[in-house]
């Protein structure tokens, strides 16, 4: 990881002067690619800097700067002005010698003067209580709240565009590719029994004729692509944010709405709600007049149950690469997650 990005976060949750609004915080939170600075009223979001096979690329200022802007015009769609825009990190100037110490820096818009050091999405902070992990935690989800939450992801799938490029990604072959190279990836961070990938792909194989079926009742679309419990908030009166759409790679983006059902259907289910993962899935396939996701959710499931084992097993390897005691519980817990993940494979994969 790049010294000189994690010299600049401690700089901005050290550095209040940073911001060009009131602070009543400064809390740091990362993902396996972002790290997202909390401060009361606004979130900056940082992509770090890194290169994720085929799949991801930030390994440079101006890339990261594409995707943060590229996440910002995707995200509007569903999360209106909930995503204010890119900022950049510049130096600041000292107003006296002694003011601030060397390396002091400031968030300003992409309009101010002064060099980019970095770039990152802004975004209006909304509590963490009203995050839908959370709010499940709490016995604050109900069946009701997934009927909603269901028109809410009905009505979207009904409304994003689709083309002849984008139906594209809903055939088999490239299905095969994607879950070919999340195993591959997979294999780089942690063993696991071939007997998944093997699986999956004959799945694909079996019902190669489904797939395509698939793509000529319009079902591939540009979805949401990482729709989980975490990417979900539930503000009073119901008002549904489905934030933090992959936006740095279209083939993840580009695929069929049942995706974005099985992985929400999958998180349940990792929270031990598989009741509430029966009434979403009944529920969406009911509201959408689209019984064919009958039979592609338990595969599609299972893939989804992988590419999270996967992202917990990279943020433990990059956590520990930090050699930072305070991460140790947070790697414990990213490990625990892809053993809880690896288990709900299994479950599923006894199903196909």
């Amino acid at each position: 990881m790049n010294s000189n990005q994690i010299k600049l976060i401690s700089l901005l949750c050290k550095n209040r002067d940073a911001y060009s609004h009131k602070v009543s915080k400064v809390v740091i939170e990362q993902t396996h690619i972002s790290w997202i600075i909390l401060t009361g009223q606004f979130a900056y979001k940082i992509k770090k800097e890194l290169k994720f096979g085929r799949i991801l690329d930030f390994s440079t200022l101006s890339l990261r700067k594409k995707f943060c802007q590229n996440e910002v015009d995707i995200n509007r769609v569903l999360c209106g002005d909930m995503y204010k825009g890119v900022v950049k990190v510049v130096k600041q100037k000292k107003k006296k010698l002694e003011d601030e110490e060397d390396g002091a820096i400031k968030l300003v818009d992409l309009k101010s003067k002064g060099k980019a050091l970095e770039y990152a999405v802004k975004m209006l902070e909304i509590p963490q209580k009203f995050r839908m992990d959370n709010l499940l935690q709490e016995g604050k989800v109900n069946s009701d709240t997934i009927e909603k939450l269901t028109s809410t992801l009905v009505k979207f799938h009904s409304t994003t565009r689709t083309s002849k490029k984008i139906r594209s990604f809903g055939r088999p072959e490239c299905m095969k590719r994607k879950v070919d190279e999340n195993f591959s990836t997979i294999s780089k961070l942690t063993t696991l029994d071939p007997k998944f990938e093997r699986r999956l792909n004959l799945f694909i194989k079996d019902k190669y004729n489904f797939f395509l079926e698939r793509i000529r009742d319009d079902k591939i679309r540009d979805i949401h692509g990482d729709l989980y419990l975490k990417n979900v908030f539930i503000v009073p009166d119901n008002n549904f944010y489905l934030y933090d759409r992959i936006e740095f790679n279209d083939s993840l983006r580009y695929a069929d709405v049942a995706e974005d059902v099985a992985h929400l259907a999958m998180d349940l289910d990792f929270h031990g709600r598989g009741n509430l993962k029966k009434h979403l899935i009944d529920g969406y396939m009911l509201q959408s007049k689209d019984p064919g996701i009958d039979s592609i959710i338990n595969f599609l499931m299972c893939y989804k149950a992988c590419v999270r084992l996967k992202v917990s097993s990279f943020l433990a390897r990059n956590l520990d690469k930090n050699n930072n005691s305070n991460d140790r519980k947070k790697i414990e817990q990213a490990e625990e997650e892809s053993r809880a993940h690896l288990q709900l494979a299994e479950s599923y994969l006894e199903l196909l």
